[in-house]
């Protein structure tokens, strides 16, 4: 008997891999390396050959990374086993990063120590978005025109005044890309993946990149951004309802071309995909140091020289925190042992429960306000250079 058991670990180990897509976890990795690019190069002042590659990054690398937390939360339910899941991936190290930057600040002199847990500071805008939008997953999943409910909040938000606690300019703003990816079958992903795909992709890609540099301005920054309603944009509710509803198009069709250009099969980098939570609180830490020591307002990176070897460096530092001594080093951190707190009678629950159906892809994240013209802009709760 025990040479059975023997054999067949190892065998449920290869069924756990067989059915593990890897195309999500090279997405997910792409996803994060863009958006820790993107919050290094928008640290600089922009000038005129960079800037519009910067603004077209700026416009679908959050959509593209909610896009795919959405599709791998879409089997989110209100059980024991994924609520503890939720308290321990997202709720404790929100936390525990909460209280590194106020220590932080605190430490070099920028401001007192300001513990504020409902008012995310600077790139923890994110977590806190994702468990708000997990606990809403069964809604999505059960009402009709999940999407157009969506997007008409979204629209409906930028009409309102909303406070800066939670985020929630950025979360009902940003919610149409993740109800858009828990809507999103398997099928939808196979077509993208088609041999004619990437070339599309290229195509889409190229043709905005040409637009940008030719015509980005009229793609106004502040509506990438994702976080002000029409009267601080400086528009009226219309014409800026089709502005936004632009937006959110042209956010998702370059979401989608990037999706196509992802491979489908295990590469060097697809371990790392199931690592992004360190890539995207690490890289944070990172970008404040350099806020502190003062790079951003030095000359070299102030050129188009100086903006790709920053945007090489930083895909390198998004790599290089996803490896294993990394993870070892800071394990402790962002996925915390947290048996002590719950009730030992959910963990034997939890334990006993614990029946995983056959799934292709992993359940986890990365796994990121209302305001009148005359409030000030959420710059003190995010970079103090330029908005994340």
């Amino acid at each position: 008997m025990g040479r059975d058991v023997k054999r067949a670990v190892p065998s449920e180990i290869a069924e756990k891999q067989k059915l593990r897509d890897p195309f999500f976890d090279n997405a997910r990795f792409l996803a994060v390396v863009l958006v820790v690019i993107g919050h290094t190069v928008t640290l600089f002042p922009p000038n005129d050959a960079t800037h519009p590659a910067v603004l077209l990054l700026q416009t679908f690398r959050m959509p593209l990374l909610i896009i795919i937390t959405g599709h791998l939360a879409r089997n989110f339910t209100l059980n024991d086993e994924k609520v503890r899941g939720l308290v321990t991936k997202l709720a404790l190290p929100y936390l525990t990063f909460e209280l590194l930057y106020a220590t932080a600040a605190w430490l070099s002199g920028t401001a007192a120590f300001n513990l504020q847990i409902l008012l995310p500071t600077y790139l923890m805008w994110f977590l806190m978005s994702v468990i708000i939008w997990r606990l809403t997953v069964p809604f999505w999943r059960n009402v009709r025109w999940p999407l157009a409910i969506a997007v008409a909040l979204s629209i409906i938000s930028y009409t309102q005044p909303m406070p800066h606690e939670l985020t929630l300019r950025r979360l009902f703003s940003l919610l149409p890309f993740f109800v858009l990816g828990v809507c999103l079958q398997r099928k939808h992903f196979t077509f993208l993946r088609k041999p004619a795909m990437p070339a599309v992709g290229i195509l889409v890609l190229a043709a905005a990149i040409s637009f940008y540099y030719t015509g980005g301005r009229y793609v106004p920054e502040s509506w990438t951004y994702w976080d002000r309603g029409y009267e601080w944009l400086g528009v009226r509710t219309f014409p800026g309802v089709f502005i936004h509803a632009g937006m959110l198009l042209l956010a998702t069709v370059l979401a989608a071309a990037v999706l196509t250009l992802v491979p489908g099969r295990r590469t060097w980098f697809t371990a790392f995909g199931t690592r992004t939570m360190y890539a995207y609180l690490l890289h944070g830490l990172g970008v404040m140091t350099l806020i502190y020591i003062g790079v951003h307002e030095t000359t070299f990176v102030q050129t188009v020289p100086g903006v790709l070897v920053s945007a090489v460096l930083a895909a390198g530092a998004a790599v290089l925190l996803c490896t294993p001594p990394v993870v070892k080093v800071t394990r402790w951190l962002i996925e915390p042992k947290a048996n002590w707190l719950f009730r030992p009678a959910a963990r034997a629950a939890g334990t006993s429960r614990a029946r995983p159906a056959a799934r292709t892809e992993p359940d986890d994240v990365i796994p990121h306000l209302g305001e009148s013209v005359a409030e000030p802009p959420e710059a003190d709760r995010r970079s103090p250079v330029r908005a994340v």
